[in-house]
């Protein structure tokens, strides 16, 4: 199993009743050697049993947002292509809020306060 870091673009259904799929595309971005950004889309398809329990739902909701989508690769000799099978839910990115700068005089009276 691979982890693929980048943000979900989307997500398409396709096929029909008992023959269903999804593809969950993911931007990535990564530099070159010469230090000039790559930017690559990766599609993962859903088939089988993770279509049935609605694992590319988790995908749908966070559209737009960084996420660590693992997958399962194989190589595709027919095409000479890599294919992308996922293989779990999103593991996602969760933001860091900076916290405010404490204040000086309120730490002083703090102290002098606790100090009698």
């Amino acid at each position: 199993m691979h982890i693929i870091k980048g943000h979900v673009l989307g997500v398409v259904d396709k096929g029909e009743l008992e023959k269903r799929w999804a593809i969950v595309a993911v931007q990535t971005t990564s530099k070159d050697r010469d230090g000039f950004d790559v930017t690559q889309t990766i599609k993962a398809r859903v088939f089988g049993e993770a279509i049935k329990n609605g694992l590319q739902n988790a995908y749908r909701q966070l559209v737009g947002t960084e996420v660590f989508m693992p997958v399962t690769c194989s190589v595709n000799t027919q095409y000479s292509s890599i294919d992308y099978l996922l293989a779990g839910l999103p593991l996602r990115l969760q933001e860091v809020r900076p916290q405010p700068a404490p204040n000086p005089a309120a730490t002083a009276q703090q102290k002098a306060a606790g100090a009698n």
